[in-house]
C-alpha cells in the first residue's frame, strides 16, 4: 500500500536537501593565495582529484593482454545484417572480456559488447564514436564517463572531454560496409627506467605500450653518450626496440659468382647493411654485376652511392631501385676485387 506524502513529509525533504553540503565531505580550499592538497581528513572535490590524476594522462588501458579493446567490427551476421540494421559492434577485448579507460581521472569500463547505430545520411557525415566525460554527470550511478556517437565534431561545452575511439564516414547512397572506417583508440603508456637490457620486466606484467628506458652505460663514473635503448612493451608479443630493428639475411648473388654473407636492419634514421663478400668460382659476373639484394620490403626512391673496401683498395659501390628489388653494386670498377667488404647506412629520404 503506497500514501502520498503529506506537506509535512515534503516540507522535511526540502530541508534535507539544504543540509546535503552539510554532510558530504565536499572539500572547500582556503582563500589564501595559496594551499595545497588533499588534506588529511577531508574529502576532495572533483576539480581536484582531476588535478591529481592529470599525470596518469587519458587513454585506452591495455591490460593481461587485452588486445583490441573498444574495437569496432561488423555486426554478427556479416555484411548483411550490418547493412540491413545500419549498426556496428564495439567490442570487449578478446582476451579479458572487458575493455579499461581513463578519462579525466575517471575510469571507464566495457563489460559487453555495445552495438552503435550509425543510420544513412543525406549529406556525407563523420560519425565519431568516442568516449565522453561530461561533468555534469559526475554524481550519477553510473559515472560521467559514456560511449557516444557524435557527428562532425566533438562537443566541447559544458567542460565535456573525450577519447576518440573510431570514426566511420558515410556518403548518400552508401551501404555501411562502404564507409571508411578509421582508428583513434589512444592508449596510455607509462614510462620505466632499467639499468641495462636483461633487467626489462615481463613485457605481461606491464601495460602495453609501456615505454623502457635503458639508461646509458657507465665508464669510469661517466655517462657514455649513445650507449641507451628505447623499447615499447607488446604484451604476449614482447619487447620491441624503438631504435634498432633486428638483423635480417640480405641475398648474396650467387649467379654473378659473388659469395659471402650479407645483412641489413632498419633503424632511427634509415638502414643499416653490412656485408663481407668474395669473387668465388663458377657462374658469370662482371666487377660491376650485382652483388647484393636487398629484401623486397625495402625500396629505394634515388640511387644510393658510398664508398666500401676491396683488396684494390677503396671502390665506389651504388644501390639501385631495381623493378621488383634494390640491388647493390661495385661502380666504375675494371678489376673484379677477391673481397669487398662493406658496412654502410642509407638515410630515409633515399627510402620509399
Amino acid at each position: 500500500m503506497t500514501q502520498d506524502p503529506t506537506a509535512y513529509d515534503l516540507l522535511q525533504d526540502s530541508r534535507i536537501d539544504a543540509l546535503d553540503e552539510l554532510v558530504t565531505p565536499y572539500y572547500q580550499p582556503p582563500s589564501e593565495v595559496e594551499h595545497s592538497f588533499p588534506v588529511v581528513g577531508q574529502g576532495v572535490s572533483a576539480d581536484m582529484y582531476q588535478q591529481m590524476s592529470l599525470a596518469q594522462g587519458d587513454g585506452i588501458l591495455i591490460t593481461d593482454d587485452s588486445e583490441y579493446s573498444y574495437r569496432l567490427e561488423r555486426m554478427p551476421g556479416g555484411a548483411a545484417e550490418t547493412n540491413s540494421t545500419n549498426r556496428m559492434v564495439l567490442k570487449v577485448s578478446q582476451n579479458t572480456g572487458r575493455s579499461e579507460a581513463i578519462l579525466r581521472g575517471f575510469y571507464h569500463v566495457l563489460y559487453q559488447d555495445m552495438q552503435i547505430e550509425l543510420p544513412p545520411v543525406t549529406t556525407p557525415t563523420t560519425y565519431i564514436i568516442a568516449l565522453t566525460y561530461d561533468p555534469r554527470r559526475e554524481e550519477e550511478v553510473n559515472g560521467p564517463i559514456r560511449v557516444e556517437v557524435h557527428q562532425n565534431d566533438l562537443p566541447r561545452t559544458h567542460g565535456r572531454k573525450h577519447i576518440v575511439l573510431h570514426t566511420v564516414r558515410r556518403e548518400p547512397n552508401q551501404l555501411l560496409t562502404e564507409a571508411v572506417i578509421g582508428r583513434g583508440r589512444q592508449y596510455i603508456s607509462p614510462t620505466i627506467t632499467v639499468v641495462s637490457e636483461s633487467d626489462l620486466p615481463e613485457p605481461t606484467d606491464v601495460l602495453y605500450g609501456t615505454i623502457a628506458i635503458v639508461r646509458s652505460r657507465t665508464s669510469g663514473g661517466n655517462v657514455v653518450p649513445g650507449t641507451g635503448q628505447i623499447f615499447e612493451a607488446r604484451g604476449i608479443h614482447g619487447w620491441h626496440n624503438l631504435l634498432v630493428g633486428p638483423w635480417e639475411n640480405v641475398y648474396v648473388h650467387a649467379g654473378n659468382s659473388w659469395t659471402g654473407e650479407a645483412r641489413c636492419r632498419r633503424r632511427l634514421g634509415g638502414l643499416d647493411v653490412q656485408f663481407n663478400v668474395s669473387s668465388g668460382g663458377g657462374g658469370s659476373g662482371s666487377s660491376n654485376s650485382t652483388m647484393i639484394q636487398l629484401p623486397s620490403k625495402y625500396r629505394l626512391t634515388s640511387s644510393f652511392r658510398t664508398v666500401v673496401f676491396t683488396t684494390n683498395g677503396p671502390q665506389n659501390f651504388e644501390v639501385v631501385q631495381g623493378p621488383e628489388v634494390a640491388n647493390g653494386s661495385l661502380a666504375n670498377t675494371t678489376t673484379r676485387p677477391g673481397w669487398t667488404r662493406g658496412a654502410i647506412f642509407i638515410p630515409d629520404y633515399n627510402l620509399a
